[in-house]
């Protein structure tokens, strides 16, 4: 190195250019991948395994915005962005004077629990739920419909359709779907009906027109980490990456027949519960 450039590579140093110049090396190698997910995404996510693993039990208040703020968990956008995100999820309530709240866990029904809630009250609803947007159509069978049914893909189904919501706060408990064979349709019309039916669920409408009870049942249940259409269906936002509950069932009547393919999607934090009297 000639003397001069050694001077100038001493004044460098000793002015803390060089330093200043690999420092912004180093922040522009850490800066966030555009593929990583958002900050607030990040936290909802750690907030949210909390909450799941008990750490944060329901009725518990989460730390105040300002608290994560100084703790480092990001801006006051990120943080707010976090709640919101949670909230959305089903996760928390939030109201002014009492902050962000983890939430009661709502839990999910099975068709058969509906059925025989509906024999005994007259409704399909748990205690402090309603449904709306309900839906109802001809429509081809997806290929797990078809299957389902024992008829071919692309064939004509009835499908029906319909949202569960908490009724306080109207969150989205689940949404469900119901595909049914599209010629008992023809039978019972009130079936393509867009609203909630009269006196009993489909399978009860079903069972009493064609005389043949319910035989068997085959039930199935898994989570599925959010898809786009879950997150439209759900009302949640579409980048949410935690897992949702499926449930279905398959209603087969006396004859052997298929009468319905119900599929129910539970939103975030819900949960299904079975209590069995022994004795």
């Amino acid at each position: 190195m000639s003397i001069t450039r050694a001077a100038a590579f001493l004044g460098e140093r000793a002015s803390g250019k060089q330093s200043r110049d690999y420092g912004s090396l180093v922040s522009s190698n850490w800066r966030r991948s555009p593929d990583m997910p958002p900050k607030w995404r990040d936290l909802a996510d750690a907030l949210a395994a909390k909450i799941r693993s008990g750490e944060y039990a329901p009725g518990d208040r989460l730390p105040k915005i300002e608290e994560l703020v100084l703790a480092g968990k990001g801006s006051k956008t990120t943080v707010h962005s976090a709640y919101k995100a949670l909230e959305a999820e089903g996760l928390v309530t939030s109201s002014r004077g009492h902050g962000t709240v983890v939430r009661e866990r709502g839990t999910l029904a099975t068709a058969a629990e509906r059925e025989e809630r509906s024999k005994l009250t007259g409704s399909s609803w748990r205690a402090g739920e309603r449904s709306d947007s309900h839906m109802a159509g001809i429509v081809s069978a997806p290929e797990d419909v078809a299957e389902a049914l024992g008829i071919s893909a692309g064939q004509p189904v009835l499908r029906r359709s319909r949202t569960y919501r908490d009724e306080h706060t109207g969150a989205v408990i689940s949404h469900s779907t119901s595909w049914i064979p599209a010629d008992l349709s023809e039978e019972l019309p009130e079936l393509l009906m867009g609203k909630r039916l009269s006196g009993g669920t489909s399978i009860d409408l079903i069972t009493r027109h064609t005389g043949r009870p319910v035989a068997r049942r085959y039930s199935a249940m898994w989570s599925r980490i959010t898809t786009p259409a879950d997150a439209a269906t759900l009302e949640i936002p579409e980048d949410t990456r935690a897992a949702v509950t499926v449930l279905t069932v398959r209603v087969v009547d006396t004859s052997g027949m298929t009468i319905e393919y119900g599929v129910d999607v539970g939103g975030p934090g819900r949960r299904w519960t079975k209590e069995e009297v022994i004795q």
